[in-house]
């Protein structure tokens, strides 16, 4: 049976039409073979890919999905791993596309090639079902209602989504992103305090203290942004690899915010209203793409540093070459918590936005979580 493909990889699959390098992560990973069955991680990785069905989606030129079980999962129509021999180490080549997935997705099937290694049993990846429920949903008085909603509230843009630009979004380039790392650890015991008391997740904090940035930056007395919403509240949902992810728009004016309290609850109530409304994918479908595409993005980004003791198989990160990477967002925040660091990183559009004026916006974002803990 064949699917649409899920709103995300859409937007990426659109892309590809004119551009067959988007959106593709590549890297490497060495191991030491007098240290690793190399064998024994080999199976584990094909038994890793085959646990997720959307590794075997065949995408026709349409834009249409269907599951056709890969002779070779190693190499699929957007994916690759390839295992080198060199000598004392096996060289491991990584290949993959954000059609496939989320970042919650790469995490699952780091997981499962743990789990595989160790001869343990996987969960079961139910993405046929979710694609299954994904159309009946679709056809529901809820989708209907919630798109509804979603534009009446956000359909009428009038204020920035992002701070403003040095050089015009319609620059006639290939965009080559930036980096600005930003460490939040002296800060992480009020915000876990924060988090705890005030029932606050971090993804709504650090929206509320970017919107206010945006305001301040741009000189405006109202903001949106986008916040990265990874979904899987169903039991069923967990395991589930693919782009399951979407961004639910957050909208702020500075009239609505007394105080650091009135903010605060603002904040919670913007999260979950957000997610209550997010059946209908307001900002991954067409016209509104064209305003919330170039919208700041907040995204909380899962880590495996935390479970490298539990990794039974030693291995090194091979560094990718040192070429200029292509931007594919405007401004991402993205959010790195740790069990004793918290970091964040800006990823943006080095063609439209100068460092200095990033590092400006980061300062403000700052000055805003800090008033927020306070």
């Amino acid at each position: 049976m064949k699917y649409p493909l899920l709103p995300y990889s859409q937007l990426v699959f659109d892309m590809l039409k004119t551009n067959p390098d988007v959106y593709y992560t590549r890297f490497g990973l060495r191991v030491d073979k007098r240290k690793v069955d190399v064998a024994r991680l080999r199976y584990a990785v094909e038994t890793a890919l085959r646990n997720h069905p959307a590794l075997s989606m065949r995408v026709d030129e349409e834009g249409m999905q269907e599951y056709e079980p890969l002779a070779d999962i190693m190499h699929g129509q957007y994916h690759s791993v390839d295992f080198c021999d060199e000598g004392e180490n096996v060289h491991i080549d990584v290949a993959y596309n954000r059609i496939l997935g989320d970042s919650k997705s790469e995490l699952m099937v780091f997981e499962d090639v743990c789990r595989a290694y160790r001869n343990l049993p996987l969960l079961q990846d139910l993405y046929l079902d979710y694609l299954q429920r994904t159309e009946e949903e679709k056809r529901s008085y809820r989708y209907n209602a919630d798109r509804e909603w979603l534009e009446h509230e956000f359909g009428a843009v009038t204020y920035p989504v992002h701070p403003k630009t040095d050089e015009p979004l319609n620059t006639n380039c290939i965009p080559v992103e930036g980096t600005l790392p930003e460490d939040y650890s002296v800060m992480q015991k009020g915000i876990e305090s924060l988090k705890r008391e005030r029932l606050i997740p971090l993804t709504a904090l650090f929206s509320i203290a970017s919107a206010m940035a945006i305001m301040e930056y741009n000189g405006t007395d109202e903001a949106a942004l986008t916040w990265a919403y990874e979904g899987r509240e169903k039991p069923e949902e967990q395991r589930v690899y693919g782009s399951l992810h979407r961004d639910v728009p957050f909208r702020l004016r500075k009239s609505q915010i007394d105080n650091h309290e009135s903010a605060i609850r603002l904040a919670r109530k913007q999260y979950r209203v957000g997610i209550a409304h997010s059946t209908y994918p307001f900002t991954l479908i067409h016209p509104h793409t064209d305003i919330w595409n170039y919208a700041l993005n907040v995204i909380v980004r899962p880590t495996v540093n935390d479970m490298k003791e539990k990794v039974p198989f030693p291995f090194q990160t091979i560094p990718s070459a040192d070429e200029p990477v292509p931007a594919y967002a405007l401004l991402d925040m993205e959010i790195m918590e740790q069990t004793d660091s918290l970091h964040l990183r800006y990823r943006y559009s080095a063609t439209h936005y100068k460092p200095e004026s990033i590092r400006r916006f980061a300062a403000l974002v700052r000055k805003y979580v800090e008033w927020l803990i306070d």
